[in-house]
């Protein structure tokens, strides 16, 4: 289902996943975009955005129901179906050091109506990396079980 891949570099700390899903790639943009559906897989939360380049991305939620979480940051890229590159805040300390971000690129393509879903998470060199690193690991293998459920069953 998954193709693992962790990248860690003296400069740069980067989590990929990829996972393959029974649908077309509209579907899945769909259920990245789609406030409605991604507080269904990701953590409760609800991104909200006007999707063009530039503009603010915001997930906005309480995880497991109880913690109430925001995060922001700015999409840098977007290519409707096929491709999203955004920041994010990667913890409390929200000052505008790029380290404090994470930017995130979602690729998507499509073979014979299954959709190839890439997840690059670029966790930024602050302080406490290692730990941002192992619990994006965790974090994406639960949304994208969640996404590709939520796609392929509806639920």
């Amino acid at each position: 289902m998954y193709l693992h891949k962790k990248q860690v570099t003296m400069n740069n700390h980067t989590v990929s996943r990829t996972i393959q899903i029974n649908a077309p790639k509209e579907a899945v943009w769909d259920a990245l975009t789609n406030p409605e559906k991604t507080k269904e897989y990701f953590f409760h939360c609800e991104v909200l955005s006007d999707w063009q380049k530039g503009s603010t991305i915001t997930f906005k939620g309480k995880m497991f129901w109880v913690i109430n979480v925001e995060l922001t940051g700015e999409i840098l890229d977007i290519h409707p179906g096929n491709l999203l590159k955004y920041t994010l805040t990667n913890g409390h300390n929200k000052d505008d050091n790029p380290n404090n971000f994470s930017t995130i690129t979602d690729s998507l393509t499509e073979h014979n109506g299954v959709t190839t879903l890439s997840i690059l998470d670029d966790v930024g060199s602050a302080e406490g990396f290692e730990e941002r690193v192992e619990k994006s690991e965790q974090g994406w293998d639960k949304v994208l079980k969640g996404l590709k459920k939520l796609v392929e069953e509806g639920s």
